[in-house]
């Protein structure tokens, strides 16, 4: 028999390694604040994290025409339109709300500078795009500095935080001479001051705030009494209390400022905004707020000058607890940002916000119903287990990829526990308007089409060289798209999905005859392509998620690493991004989804500094109850 010390000596040393490892792996997975922060000598209040980044020797591949640059410990390539693309770290830390952040200082080891032939490969978003010339011409490193930050104030996973993200870029670009300067070690200090309370914490009366015009409270009540009997304490208050309160400039304003008082006072985390355009008309029975994020030439087809976005209701605070006005030059131009003239504007959700832009009261009572079988109805039916996926080729590009393919096979490969329907334009298979009805009145959990829109129609083209496009009315590839007038003959019941669109425009619900006219355009749509699949009377969508405004892909493999960019960035970054939050986090209702998808979002991209990005987060709509709970109960 062993000696009982023989038997306990071996194992405390296996305990001891496991520790050390564990402690390792939190040490690099996870820079969350935690107990091992230092007191500062600057004082008793003032405490500093300090966190240290060691990269290996980048490796640089030198093509015919460009070069890429790779090291091994940055998780990121930075791809942006026209821009160098270069690895970065990027590091999230979350503070208590309200946290400051004082000072960063940064200190690196001696730059080793390495001589390449070919200029570094530029992102790509449109065939039209060339490289920046005022990057690749001008005199200085890019980015000009190794580390930079920006800081934000949120959600994350249903807790109030404070976030500061570092982007360490171990490689910068000299594109006069040439060449690539690289650190391989660099330490960031952090100073920061937590508040002496945080205020939004322990609050938590009620969890739905619904607004909506007075002649849709009769009709809502039946939704307010089903949330309340499903656990989900809900109140009801009207556009027209709203508008007789004091603060706040505008109505839009006022019913921010509202939101706040309910979030501060009763700890809301949700919000459903019930109203848009009164019919046809011009008139608004809850006003939308327009954003003014101007993207540089040649980066979208369109220069866009405004877009309906609903997450200026969702922002309400700074990373320091300050009011998000979105107007910080007090012009009453909200959300400028055109290069000369910006409005600090936060971006990060703090509550959840979903709009049913019902125009009458019909529409309203169609919603409500809906919501209430869905949750009721879906849970274990066999139909949620398909997951309807629809695209085609998106680009002409060099290649001839199908870009729509290969994002819909991730999409699937990401929700493995589904039964893919592919409904894909192929040169194989002419992709029919039908085939899409067939496909949805079979029923699925979701819908996924990514192609090309307008406010009413969504399509793709075929490969190999996006030619025509899918879906037609024939096979003759007669009378394209799939319009608004399409959904009219679905019939797939209460078997509704939860739907993704990637398309320009398809969720811009400011459309109606009299806007149209005023416009100087025709529109026969009653509805946005995005409302209008979710309010149909036999079927439909339950929730649908679209862009606004014009929406953008990225093309090619720029970056060389094997992943199209179409997948890595945007609008594609996004989709994917919900789907891997619903299955990986177990994050099952819709609200929640898309404000963490934002969030990571802003984590990962914000500070580039590149406007698309904040033009991405404004204008991705939800048309839903952001309570809604995916699968139903």
């Amino acid at each position: 028999m062993k000696s009982s010390q023989s038997t306990i000596l071996p194992t405390l040393l296996v305990i001891i390694i496991v520790l050390f490892v564990i402690g390792i792996f939190f040490i690099i997975s996870s820079p969350q604040v935690n107990e091992k922060d230092h007191i500062d000598e600057f004082g008793p209040d003032i405490k500093h994290i300090e966190k240290q980044f060691s990269f290996s020797t980048p490796e640089i591949v030198e093509g015919d025409e460009v070069t890429n640059v790779y090291v091994q410990e940055a998780d990121f390539n930075s791809i942006h339109d026209q821009w160098p693309i270069l690895p970065v770290n990027i590091t999230t830390f979350e503070f208590t709300f309200g946290t400051k952040i004082l000072d960063i200082e940064t200190t690196c080891s001696e730059i080793e500078i390495n001589s390449i032939s070919q200029p570094i490969a530029y992102g790509s978003c449109s065939t039209a795009t060339e490289e920046s010339k005022e990057i690749y011409t001008k005199d200085e490193l890019y980015p000009s500095e190794v580390v930079s930050y920006h800081t934000g104030g949120g959600l994350s996973k249903g807790e109030h935080k404070t976030f500061l993200t570092l982007r360490v870029s171990p490689t910068l670009y000299d594109p006069v001479n040439n060449s690539i300067h690289f650190v391989d070690n660099v330490t960031v200090t952090i100073r920061y001051k937590e508040p002496e309370f945080s205020f939004l914490e322990g609050i938590n009366e009620y969890d739905l705030l619904i607004i909506s015009p007075e002649s849709f409270v009769s009709s809502l009540q039946r939704l307010v009494d089903y949330k309340n009997y499903q656990g989900i304490e809900t109140r009801m208050y009207t556009v027209e209390e709203i508008e007789k309160k004091r603060e706040g400039g505008d109505l839009q304003e006022k019913i921010k400022y509202f939101i706040k008082s309910q979030l501060e006072n009763f700890g809301i985390e949700n919000v459903l905004l019930v109203g848009g355009i009164e019919g046809q008309s011009t008139r608004w029975s809850l006003p939308v707020r327009y954003s003014h994020v101007l993207i540089r030439e040649g980066t979208q087809e369109l220069i866009e000058p405004s877009f309906i976005s609903d997450l200026y209701f969702a922002d309400i605070y700074d990373s320091e607890g300050n009011f998000s006005s979105w107007d910080t030059n007090n012009n009453d131009v909200f959300g400028e940002y055109d290069g000369s003239v910006v409005d600090e504007m936060d971006l990060y959700p703090d509550v959840l916000v979903g709009r049913l832009p019902c125009r009458n009261i019909r529409e309203v009572n169609i919603i409500v119903d809906k919501i209430i079988a869905y949750e009721s109805n879906t849970k274990n039916s066999d139909w949620f287990d398909n997951l309807i996926l629809i695209s085609g080729d998106h680009w002409d590009d060099d290649n001839q990829i199908s870009e729509g393919v290969l994002i819909m096979e991730e999409a699937a490969r990401i929700l493995d526990d589904f039964t893919p329907v592919e409904l894909f334009a192929t040169e194989e298979n002419t992709l029919l308007s039908r085939d899409i009805r067939k496909a949805m009145n079979q029923g699925a959990g979701f819908a996924y089409f990514c192609g090309h829109g307008t406010s009413s129609v969504w399509g793709i083209h075929y490969p190999p060289d996006a030619a025509g496009w899918a879906p037609s009315l024939t096979r003759l590839k007669l009378l394209p798209f799939y319009k608004t007038r399409n959904m009219n003959f679905l019939r797939n019941g209460d078997k509704l999905p939860v739907t993704l669109v990637g398309g320009c425009n398809n969720g811009q619900f400011d459309v109606s005859f009299f806007n149209s006219l005023q416009q100087g355009k025709i529109r026969l749509s009653p509805h946005c392509w995005a409302w209008h699949l979710t309010i149909q009377k036999r079927g439909g969508s339950i929730a649908t998620i679209a862009n606004t405004g014009l929406g953008t892909h990225a093309m090619d493999d720029n970056d060389n690493n094997g992943v199209n960019d179409y997948l890595e960035v945007l609008d594609g970054w996004l989709e994917l991004k919900f789907f891997e939050l619903y299955q990986y986090d177990d994050i099952d209702v819709v609200g929640q989804t898309q404000q963490e998808a934002i969030t990571q979002y802003l984590h990962s991209f914000l500070g580039a500094g590149d406007e698309m990005d904040v033009k991405m987060v404004q204008q991705w709509q939800l048309f839903g109850d952001p309570t809604l709970k995916i699968g139903g109960y």
